[in-house]
């Protein structure tokens, strides 16, 4: 008798085989992304968020605007400081930043995902979303 948990795993390696392991030099580019989105963001530097995004973002009604909203809030009063404690997920073309906007006092209550494509060999956000209460 074969156990379903042996059929899984076999299934799994099974799958996962053939697939190219997405090279560790593309953390620094990610990790440069968010920062220049940071900065943008802190700045309100609509052109300069504008430059970090994918045209596929338009298709979900976002852009410059919305993210400056809904990291700013409705009222546009959250003293945003930076995205911190964030955990970055990658293929080979597909990424998800996982993080908090945070104030001064630094406090993780705000969680975000971020969501990229790599295109014209540089990483582009693709879109944004509330995140869940923890970082994946």
């Amino acid at each position: 008798m074969i156990r379903p948990g042996v059929v899984a795993v076999v299934l799994l390696l099974l799958t996962g085989c053939g697939q190219e392991t997405p090279s560790r030099d593309q953390i620094p580019p990610l990790r440069q992304r968010l920062f220049d989105l940071q900065q943008a963001v802190y700045n309100h530097d609509r052109a300069a968020i504008d430059s970090l995004l994918s045209v596929k973002i338009i298709s979900r009604d976002q852009g410059s605007d919305s993210l400056l909203s809904f990291v700013y809030g409705p009222a546009g009063d959250f003293p945003f400081e930076r995205f911190g404690n964030y955990d970055i997920v990658y293929t080979t073309d597909r990424a998800r930043i996982g993080c908090f906007i945070m104030d001064s006092t630094a406090s993780a209550d705000r969680p975000f995902t971020l969501f990229l494509a790599y295109e014209h060999d540089m990483w582009l956000f693709t879109s944004f979303e509330p995140g869940t209460d923890s970082v994946p």
